[in-house]
């Protein structure tokens, strides 16, 4: 064959949709990726969302501004402010204060960084907590002194739960939104916590 004969181009009609057959399969490639992308994004990202740090009964937890080993839950009787006892779940823990003020237990201090889970799935507070530092009764930590603490939600005359899964959140040294002090603070609104326990319910 003459290398130097002339080549025809080919028909019209396939000179004009050949470069669009080319186009069709990137073009719909993009637009599916565009969509996707936008779904994946309105659904949150590719990045997972973390994990609450499960933990076991006998861990330390270091939650800023307390250390509290959790030891056991069990159902016991304990006195309310009238003269009958009432059958409650009772947490028993090891909390140190790590700071350099005297904390309470109770509201405004301990008891606010520590909840449990009902069957609603509603984090709530215990109704109490109760301590005992050095043979004595009391509601507050001394800096630097272990207290061994109850925490205590009240019970129906039916309720029998296996178990009792509870949060405890972290304490954060910052001011607030109405002052400028630093003060040790936790957020009482998020479910995010520094350590999450299921732990199984004993008998008194």
């Amino acid at each position: 064959m003459n290398s130097t004969a002339p080549v025809f181009p080919p028909p019209a009609g396939e000179t004009r949709s050949a470069p669009a057959r080319r186009w069709i399969v990137p073009v719909c490639g993009l637009v599916l990726v565009a969509v996707l992308a936008a779904g994946v994004w309105a659904a949150g990202g590719f990045e997972e969302k973390p994990e609450q740090p499960t933990k076991k009964a006998g861990e330390r937890l270091d939650l800023g501004l307390f250390e509290v080993t959790v030891r056991d839950v069990r159902i016991g009787l304990a006195n309310t402010f009238g003269s009958d006892k009432k059958r409650f779940l009772i947490m028993r823990m090891r909390v140190l204060n790590k700071g350099k003020e005297t904390k309470s237990l109770g509201t405004g201090g301990l008891t606010d960084g520590v909840v449990a889970l009902t069957k609603a799935g509603k984090w709530v507070k215990p109704e109490r907590i109760e301590g005992v530092a050095g043979g004595a009764g009391t509601g507050t930590a001394q800096p630097g002194l272990p207290v061994e603490a109850s925490a205590m939600w009240e019970m129906g005359p039916a309720d029998a739960p296996k178990k009792l899964t509870v949060g405890l959140r972290e304490w954060k040294y910052e001011h607030g939104f109405t002052d400028t002090s630093f003060n040790w603070i936790v957020d009482q609104r998020s479910d995010e916590f520094a350590g999450r326990l299921t732990l199984a319910v004993g008998a008194s």
